[in-house]
């Protein structure tokens, strides 16, 4: 027989096994509303009442003489998951299952550990050692889901299921349908990615409003009510007919009882009780059980196809998953807890050498390197302000892009080959094979991919949207190195709120240039006023805004390939440091590894290796790659990589002023407002910064007594 220990261990198992059956019938029956043209607003208002009803005779008899007193930071807590929990995360999620599938719906959620992951990381509410077997499997899983993630945004494939067509005379009824899915496919998964981000911050907000407020469900009852408010406000703002809030179908009446009963009410306490049990991790790794399920429901009630794209990634996703997964549970039955604690003090030595200084300490540095950097980065801003309106003109004009890439490298490599030679003869360091691999991947992590991503997410938008997206690499930068431990975060100082705000504003702005283009603030003068050139103008303009969110998210991933990138260049830089030579041997590789792939996808056109205008051949002139590498990998050897990444809005300003008197290209309301919206979020986390520095700086003068080495790793830690 059990122990009553092992029936404990077992029963937040079988409650998420439970929770994950009733979140594929409801997934289907949303699925099943939805379509037939049922308010999502109103959905998640209806369904939110009946669960508060469910729930709030259980939650007074069950907890009436145990329920804490319900306080103002209680309230505020409340608010805030109900609208992030129930609200904003059903939204998003209403809106991704309307325009994809079910199943695909639901593979997509299958992020939402790794997210989880990643944020509880970031917080300091997950552990990340990257020197044991566990560190290892979290990191490696979370890039698997990320592939996965790509190959399932970026790749639909062939339908490997097949509905029957009822009639020949809906073909065109059919493709109809099958041309707006396409368009909005996309969309639909960047809604759920944001339904994953949602759903990771509200388990992190559960796992504290728990301990604050045990009461699980009063809690879960309040949440509800309070977000069936919020819903019914919007859905009274938005839409004024009375008529959205009558169902007239049995499915929208099935829909919204059996959701708001099961899903919601059952569902939420279900989870809530698990993350309070084993916390947010755990609850989120059962959600890939759900995919099977709606699978099966998808395929013998909905019909609906299943595409291999949707295989593959799901497949990527899964076995991530289950790697990340794997690391926590070995994480968790490591060692005793005495050997923990030498592994964690051992870490924490180890961290405070390997993290990286912004700032470093001025009173030990002379004028002279004090400003070189600065001086350096401007003028790198400069150039690349130049190179991104010649690019935008260039593949205007019918560029290749791998060719671009091929040829500017090359003559990046030519640029820089001599002066390496002659200025680091004698102090080139030996050329091993854990050298070359470094700068293997450093070619094509930095100029290959990133130029790549740069440049399609340039063709999409505009030269000072791509310029303004770009900065946000501080932030993705700071984020990244709080992951790794390159920076530190203390959320209790003024330092750590502002870097903390920063980041949430920077991300803030991120989304409204993604998602709201707004009116064009300036107008490029047109050629002719005939029905013709208007007709042909407002086709164009449905071109570009269909374009416009796969452009945003082509320049988020070279933001991020940006941030990765200068993490790597800090450790290179540290094992060659012969700055001349590795941008020189880094150029080359690009250039053979751009001209490979080139060459491969290219093979029966010759004709895409001609420059035959003035603009191509100017852009593969300019010098950017070999000068605005070398540039940057010396000020990231000097003052790391969020120094460096704080002088990208400057590259804007002079984008801006080159976008308008030569490009006359337009400007656009949501690039102004996202951009000051990502700015002062940027300057806030370099402000927090800076307040770190001052605050070792002044320890240290105030204590010349105190060891050197000791300030040094302070130092260190800032």
């Amino acid at each position: 027989m059990w122990k009553m220990a092992q029936v404990d261990e077992w029963k937040p198992v079988i409650a998420m096994l439970f929770f994950d059956l009733i979140s594929a019938v409801t997934t289907a029956l949303l699925k099943k509303a939805l379509a037939e043209g049922l308010d999502r607003l109103v959905l998640i208002t209806l369904r939110q009442l009946i669960a508060t009803i469910f729930l709030a005779p259980i939650a007074y008899f069950k907890e009436r003489g145990k329920r804490p007193k319900l306080t103002l930071e209680i309230l505020v807590y409340l608010f805030f998951s109900a609208a992030l929990g129930a609200a904003l995360s059903q939204y998003t999620f209403f809106y991704g299952l309307q325009y994809t599938t079910a199943t695909f719906a639901i593979t997509f959620t299958n992020m939402s550990p790794v997210i989880t992951f990643l944020i509880a990381a970031l917080l300091r509410v997950e552990s990340l050692n990257m020197k044991n077997k566990a560190g290892a499997a979290k990191i490696i899983g979370t890039l698997m889901s990320f592939a996965g993630v790509m190959l399932l945004t970026l790749y639909k494939g062939v339908a490997l299921t097949h509905q029957v067509v009822p009639s020949v005379s809906s073909d065109h009824h059919h493709a109809e349908i099958e041309e707006p899915s396409k368009k909005s496919w996309t969309l639909g998964t960047v809604a759920l990615l944001a339904n994953c981000l949602c759903f990771s911050f509200w388990l992190l907000l559960q796992t504290k409003l728990t301990k604050k407020y045990p009461a699980l469900y009063s809690s879960t009852a309040y949440m509800f009510l309070i977000s069936s408010l919020q819903g019914g406000a919007l859905t009274a703002a938005i839409q004024r007919r009375a008529s959205v809030w009558v169902l007239t179908r049995t499915v929208e009446i099935v829909a919204v009882l059996y959701t708001g009963i099961m899903g919601s009410g059952v569902g939420y306490v279900l989870m809530t009780w698990c993350v309070e049990k084993r916390g947010p991790v755990f609850t989120s790794a059962f959600i890939p059980i759900i995919q099977i399920m709606v699978a099966i429901i998808d395929f013998f009630y909905l019909h609906e196809n299943l595409y291999l794209g949707s295989v593959v990634g799901s497949i990527l996703m899964i076995l991530g998953l289950y790697i990340l997964l794997w690391g926590k549970n070995r994480d968790t039955s490591a060692a005793a807890p005495a050997k923990e604690a030498k592994e964690e003090e051992e870490d924490k030595e180890k961290q405070l050498r390997a993290k990286a200084s912004g700032f470093p300490e001025m009173w030990r540095a002379g004028c002279m390197e004090q400003w070189m950097p600065t001086v350096s980065m401007v003028a790198t801003n400069v150039v690349i302000a130049i190179m991104t309106a010649l690019i935008k003109q260039a593949l205007n004009q019918g560029m290749n892009r791998l060719v671009l890439i091929t040829f500017r490298q090359m003559v990046a490599t030519v640029f820089l080959g001599p002066i390496a030679y002659f200025k680091e003869r004698k102090t080139r360091p030996k050329f091993t094979t854990e050298i070359f691999v470094y700068m293997f991947l450093s070619g094509m992590l930095g100029p290959v991919l990133l130029q790549y991503t740069l440049f399609v997410g340039l063709e999409f938008t505009t030269a000072t949207f791509a310029a303004t997206f770009g900065n946000l690499l501080p932030v993705v930068t700071f984020l990244i190195s709080l992951v790794f431990r390159f920076e530190a975060l203390n959320v209790k100082s003024r330092s750590g709120s502002a870097k903390i705000s920063g980041t949430l504003v920077s991300l803030s702005g991120a989304m409204m240039l993604t998602f709201y283009k707004g009116s064009a603030l300036t107008h490029t003068p047109s050629s002719s006023s005939s029905p013709a050139s208007s007709s042909s103008h407002s086709q164009a303009e449905e071109h570009d805004t269909a374009h416009w969110v796969l452009g945003s998210v082509s320049l988020l991933a070279n933001v991020v390939g940006f941030a990765l990138w200068l993490m790597l260049q800090r450790k290179f830089t540290r094992k060659y440091p012969a700055i001349y030579s590795a941008t020189a041997f880094m150029s080359l590789f690009s250039c053979l590894q751009a001209g490979a792939l080139a060459l491969s996808i290219q093979r029966s056109s010759i004709s895409i290796w001609a420059l035959k205008g003035k603009i191509e051949i100017a852009t593969v002139g300019v010098v950017a790659s070999g000068f605005g590498y070398l540039m940057l990998t010396y000020c990231v050897e000097k003052r790391g990589p969020v120094f460096t990444a704080a002088f990208s809005p400057l590259s804007q300003i002079f984008v801006a002023g080159i976008d308008l008197f030569i490009l006359h290209e337009p400007l656009y309301l949501g690039s102004v407002l996202g951009s000051v919206l990502v700015i002062v979020g940027l300057y806030l986390v370099l402000w927090g910064k800076r307040e770190e520095a001052a605050a070792v700086s002044k320890d240290a003068i105030a204590s010349p007594e105190k060891p050197v080495q000791d300030v040094e790793q302070q130092q260190e830690k800032v």
